[in-house]
């Protein structure tokens, strides 16, 4: 599988890939506060959406408002309207550490992780002109690192800095299920997306795949990568599993049983630094890390099995 396209134009480490507001178009955040937009099988340069104050850490679109969530370094989380690209709302003080990651809930809520170790709810407004926090809920003295929904909107998975892997209902998000995963730290979780499954991930470089239908065992844990495994996602098929991580490695896994299918390595041509990000756009596998750059590959040879 070769690098179909690769995407330049940051001057810091990316550490966000998110879908964009168009058809074949993706956002990247960057340690230089830019938040860019660039279009598949494009040559041009991305272009800025957004430029906040400090680092970004995370990027989310909401389609149903048309708004751009951007969460920071510092723990700022930003609002803003894609129809006139003006920021609409600066949170600051929820989170007192960055905010981590982002992840949509259904139309008009969406979720933080925050490096204060509190999980934050926030809520659209119909016009899509306010935004207000509903909940705040403190999980752990560590940081919070990764979040996925899942179980059809039921379920929020949340990636732990004390190890742990803690799922949430979406309704009042009681902790249904406390997983012990990853000893130093979890990072990253992934729902399958047809069957009762949770990947994590950790700073422990395993893979773990939990069965999540009541007995909420362990099904594998297994040595993926040489150090932190920063972040995971199925591919909408649950076909294919990425992961990439400290080790400046993107893998490819059977969706199935976790068995290797394809790696991308720095000795190979790949990422030179740290890969902090992964998006899945149909069957493009897109990859982000500190070496300022974003690479393309297309996984259509490898169908659903």
């Amino acid at each position: 599988m070769e690098v179909l396209q690769v995407y330049e134009g940051h001057r810091s480490p990316v550490y966000a890939l998110s879908a964009g507001p168009v058809t074949r178009t993706f956002l990247s955040g960057s340690g230089d506060g830019v938040v860019a937009q660039w279009s598949l099988g494009s040559e041009a340069k991305g272009m800025a959406l957004a430029t906040v104050d400090e680092a970004v850490f995370s990027v989310l679109y909401m389609p149903h408002h048309r708004m751009l969530v951007v969460g920071t370094e510092g723990g700022a989380l930003h609002v803003i309207d894609l129809r006139d690209k003006q920021e609409k709302h600066c949170f600051r003080g929820v989170h007192h550490r960055g905010v981590f990651d982002l992840v949509a809930v259904d139309d008009d809520r969406f979720a933080c992780a925050g490096g204060d170790g509190s999980l934050s709810i926030w809520r659209m407004s119909s016009t899509g002109v306010r935004c207000r926090l509903e909940r705040q809920i403190p999980l752990c003295e560590e940081k919070l690192r990764g979040l996925a929904v899942g179980q059809g909107g039921r379920l929020v998975a949340v990636a732990c800095g004390d190890g742990r892997i803690r799922v949430l209902d979406t309704q009042l998000f009681n902790e249904n299920v406390t997983l012990e995963g990853h000893p130093e730290g979890a990072l990253a979780v992934a729902f399958h997306p047809t069957k009762p499954v949770l990947v994590s991930s950790g700073k422990d470089g395993h893979l773990r795949s939990w069965m999540l239908n009541g007995n909420n065992r362990q099904l594998l844990a297994l040595p993926a990568h040489r150090s932190a495994i920063y972040r995971i996602a199925f591919r909408s098929d649950g076909a294919l599993l990425a992961s990439a991580g400290r080790d400046k490695a993107v893998k490819l896994w059977d969706g199935r049983n976790l068995d290797p299918m394809w790696r991308h390595e720095s000795r190979s041509g790949g990422h030179t630094h740290s890969v902090n990000a992964v998006l899945w756009m149909d069957d493009l596998l897109l990859s982000a890390g500190d070496d300022r750059v974003i690479r393309a590959f297309s996984t259509r040879s490898y169908q659903n099995g």
